[in-house]
């Protein structure tokens, strides 16, 4: 029988352990939780909060419990290391939002040997907003987006695959601007004894948006998260996050079942405003090389998100 170290049977549990108990995986852990104290976190609060929102109506449905699932053009945003696993394609999505504005998200992969590049396109427009004076009368209407381009690019190494990212980040708001270059890291492995996939990625990591001679940090975020491939048709996933210079800790789980064309979502997420928790759901569907999701989550106590999504393999 195939064994890991010293003769000791594959089963999960063993499997567990075994890449739990790796040096490296040890360090990652300890960086997951000791981050938070060190000079990052002393800002309380962090600007480009778009970067946050995330990609895909899959894992919008899935409560964000992707980063040991993404596998497609859209791991990208969630785990650059996931992008060894996609195959050439194009996903886009579109999402209405608060005040009449609408946020966007583009992205493409391409596989190329053992590796894989691929590049994005975010854009938040937050419609048009009304000034207020001091004495808070009206002084006009003005308008804010943001916006991001990146590029990536991911390695497969066998049962790991490691990616990272660059991208440029800038935002406008009543005619003055400010732009910012991030970095993603992300590390995916998949057990031999059992269908698990873990994964790990820190996003947004970068000096920050700079307006006038104030200096917003970014939105830095861990996470790391498994995925358990129940059967062929079903997928169980959670994940936890943390917020880096926000001080928040976040929780996600997440289901999916395939009905042949039909996929049915679930999620739950909690933590990342500070409330209960939310639920989330959505529903895709698959017609030869092109996907179609659909996922509605709250916005707050406000309204309901809805995203649309369109993927095509080429």
């Amino acid at each position: 029988m195939a064994c890991l170290d010293g003769g000791t049977k594959k089963d999960i549990l063993n499997g567990l352990v075994y890449w739990l108990s790796r040096p490296y995986a040890f360090a990652l852990l300890a960086a997951f939780l000791l981050v938070p104290s060190t000079r990052m976190a002393r800002a309380l609060e962090s600007g480009a909060d778009f970067l946050n929102i995330g990609a895909g109506a899959r894992a919008s449905g899935l409560g964000s419990a992707y980063t040991a699932l993404a596998d497609d053009a859209n791991a990208v945003y969630y785990n650059p290391g996931g992008l060894a696993l996609a195959r050439r394609e194009v996903s886009l999505m579109h999402a209405s939002w608060a005040l009449d504005g609408g946020y966007d998200f583009a992205a493409a992969a391409l596989p190329a040997g053992p590796f894989t590049a691929a590049i994005s396109f975010t854009r938040l427009d937050h419609g048009e907003l009304e000034g207020r004076g001091a004495d808070g009368a009206g002084a006009g209407g003005f308008s804010a987006a943001d916006k991001a381009v990146g590029v990536a690019l991911a390695r497969n190494l066998g049962a790991f695959s490691l990616g990272g990212g660059v991208k440029y980040v800038s935002s406008y708001i009543a005619g003055y601007s400010a732009s910012a270059v991030a970095f993603d890291l992300g590390a995916m492995a998949r057990l031999r004894s059992a269908p698990v996939t873990l994964g790990l990625a820190a996003r947004n990591l970068g000096a920050g948006l700079k307006y006038a001679e104030r200096r917003e940090p970014l939105p830095l975020s861990l996470n790391a998260g498994a995925a358990w491939a129940v059967l062929p048709s079903v997928n169980l996933a959670a994940e936890v996050g943390r917020l880096v210079r926000d001080r928040v800790t976040t929780f996600s789980v997440g289901t999916e079942y395939a009905l042949g064309a039909l996929a049915l979502r679930g999620g739950y997420a909690a933590g990342a405003a500070g409330g209960d928790g939310a639920m989330c759901g959505g529903l895709g569907f698959k017609a030869g090389s092109m996907k179609l999701d659909y996922s509605f989550s709250p916005f707050g106590s406000l309204d309901t998100t809805r995203r649309f999504s369109l993927s095509m393999a080429f």
